[in-house]
């Protein structure tokens, strides 16, 4: 039997559905409440955001960029924009979600909705945000009823999800994501209470393995998976996985995707052992890898 907040499915268990619980400023302390009573046990995180697209680019490819420029054009995009949406998918090792008290029956996954990003006054892309408003983002409610990235970043730091000082570590989590280099810089800026991003690409590395501990990348993973290629669409695709729930372009179900694609390829490609899936470990594919 699972616990009142266990977890009983997954790509192993008996799930029937997934829910993406959206989470405001007014049930922002409850849904912490939760996550925090179960990182113990759901120590792996899938993650995703949304933004508002890239107000700078360069005509170079950017596997021709020395890593130092990349991070140079990740930081002026990311220290002048806001972060719309985080996704975030709790399982544990076995795969299982957590199910909420649910028996199995139902899985749960998380999608952030932040207020600082205001369509109307800030930097933006205009194509991104004709996106992500075909995807269902509102727009217009999120300075109304959008977290407080602040009051975030606090219960993100209580919940034990990451470390809040140099002496601390997360508790054994490891962070996914695919093709993570702007996800990791817009939680970085959330998590430093919206200061600008360190000036130098280690600066920054540093504190992406201070904050999250283990990290993995799946765009980074695929160089050594064969017959896979391009995004996270084309290659769940090629694997078969479907999305179970939301669309494309929202954090939460984007996140739920990218949690399905890493057991997927673990089981395909890596024996589904945690140990062979280390060795592509703290790699973010965008700065070191391109």
């Amino acid at each position: 039997m699972s616990s009142k907040r266990g977890g009983g499915g997954g790509e192993g268990g008996r799930l029937r559905h997934v829910v993406v619980r959206p989470v405001w400023a007014w049930n922002l302390e409850y849904e912490f409440s939760i996550i925090a009573s179960l990182v113990d046990r759901f120590s792996y995180v899938a993650f995703d955001t949304e933004f508002p697209g890239f107000l700078y680019s360069t005509p170079r490819p950017h596997h021709l960029l020395p890593p130092s420029q990349r991070y140079a054009l990740l930081k002026a995009n990311v220290d002048e924009m806001e972060l719309v949406q985080l996704g975030l998918t709790l399982f544990d090792a076995f795969g299982h979600l957590p199910d909420l008290g649910t028996g199995g029956r139902v899985g749960f996954v998380w999608e952030f909705n932040f207020r600082e990003f205001d369509v109307r006054c800030d930097p933006h892309a205009p194509d991104s945000i004709a996106l992500l408003r075909s995807s269902g983002i509102d727009f217009d409610r999120l300075p109304l009823h959008g977290i407080d990235s602040g009051h975030f970043a606090a219960l993100l730091y209580r919940s034990g999800l990451v470390a809040h000082c140099r002496f601390c570590r997360p508790l054994s989590t490891r962070w996914i994501a695919f093709h993570s280099c702007y996800d990791f810089a817009y939680l970085i800026k959330v998590l430093g209470y919206g200061r600008p991003l360190p000036d130098t690409l280690e600066e920054f590395l540093g504190l992406v393995n201070l904050l999250f501990g283990e990290t993995v990348d799946l765009k980074y993973m695929m160089r050594h998976c064969k017959g896979l290629s391009g995004g996270l669409e084309s290659v769940a695709s090629t694997l078969g996985v479907t999305r179970e729930a939301g669309k494309s372009h929202q954090a939460g179900s984007d996140s739920m995707l990218t949690y399905r694609v890493y057991l997927r390829m673990k089981q395909r490609f890596f024996n589904g052992r945690d140990a062979m899936v280390a060795w592509h470990r703290g790699i973010i594919y965008g700065l070191q890898a391109c």
